[in-house]
């Protein structure tokens, strides 16, 4: 058996080397472990591949790959992998981002509850204003909607519970949960109108597919209680950059991962807006993500050659 590996990204926590693949070569001793540094290179013996762990895969790949059984990508999303269209291949998805991802959204959401843009700008004025934060209140007594409730999302729900007064997810299959929610009220997309008036706090974990496009349009942003945080830790077509500015009057401000322009360029109005946060699609950016990765590939090989 062979294991090829197509592990480059230009984000260093992104960026598979020979030692965060050692791990796997230590599971596997008597299979071949190959890694590539080229699209060219890994062409060049796709044929002898049985599983490939990699960020892209392009629609022409799967005509060289004659022996390939399963395609392993870090990714959460669709974004760079293409299926197979003759469903011969397997497709695997990382599923370990979860409890990563609910880490950064946790932060973000205590940044943006404490008044942190505030209290930033004092530190930078070198001011002593203890008065900035008189209005915050604590998260028990809040409530957050989750609007996009599958794996990612529903570990999310179950990371905030605990810290709130209330948690609401929006699903567009309300009986199709991944996991039990145990004390979280679950809707459908038809109800989020009506419930984006009850939240503190409003956050999007929507892939990016066309469907999801201006999901918070300017108008649904309005109805938001006033005051509400917006988060976006999804995919930035779900708010446009204008529709989110048409509203900044009304909201509390917005902490958002992705925007609907990467790299946001330097002359976007919202690096102005000074109750917003902008991180670099950087939610999964820890240390661990690749261990993760390596992790969850190394069970899943084990059982396939243990069914072999």
């Amino acid at each position: 058996m062979e294991i090829h590996t197509c592990l480059w990204n230009e984000v260093a926590a992104f960026d598979f080397a020979d030692p965060d693949l050692l791990p796997l070569a230590n599971q596997f001793p008597d299979h071949k472990i190959v890694a590539h540094s080229s699209v060219d290179a890994f062409l060049a013996s796709a044929a002898s591949a049985d599983y490939l762990l990699t960020w892209e895969f392009q629609p022409h790949w799967y005509q060289a790959c004659k022996k390939l059984k399963a395609v392993f990508t870090p990714a959460a999303g669709d974004d760079w992998v293409v299926p197979d269209p003759t469903g011969k291949v397997e497709l695997v998805h990382g599923t370990f981002h979860g409890p990563i991802l609910a880490e950064s959204l946790l932060s973000a959401i205590l940044y943006m509850n404490h008044a942190m843009p505030a209290m930033i700008g004092n530190f930078s004025r070198r001011q002593w204003d203890r008065d900035l934060q008189q209005d915050c209140r604590l998260l028990s007594n809040q409530t957050v909607l989750l609007i996009g409730l599958g794996h990612i999302g529903s570990i999310c729900a179950r990371y905030i519970k605990p810290l709130c007064k209330r948690v609401i997810g929006i699903k567009r299959n309300p009986q199709e949960l991944l996991m039990p929610l145990p004390g979280i009220d679950v809707y459908g997309t038809t109800e989020i109108d009506a419930l984006l008036g009850q939240a503190d706090h409003v956050v999007v974990l929507l892939p990016g597919t066309a469907d999801n496009d201006r999901t918070l349009d300017a108008a649904r942003l309005l109805h938001c209680k006033a005051g509400a945080f917006i988060y976006n830790f999804g995919r930035g077509n779900a708010i446009a950059t204008k529709d989110l500015l048409a509203a900044k009057h009304h909201l509390g401000g917005a902490f958002l991962d992705v925007v609907d322009e990467e790299p946001l360029p330097a002359t976007s109005p919202l690096w102005d807006w000074d109750k917003v946060m902008v991180t670099p699609h950087s939610s999964c950016v820890y240390k661990d993500y690749k261990t993760r990765f390596i992790e969850e590939v190394t069970a899943s090989l084990r059982d396939r050659i243990m069914r072999c």
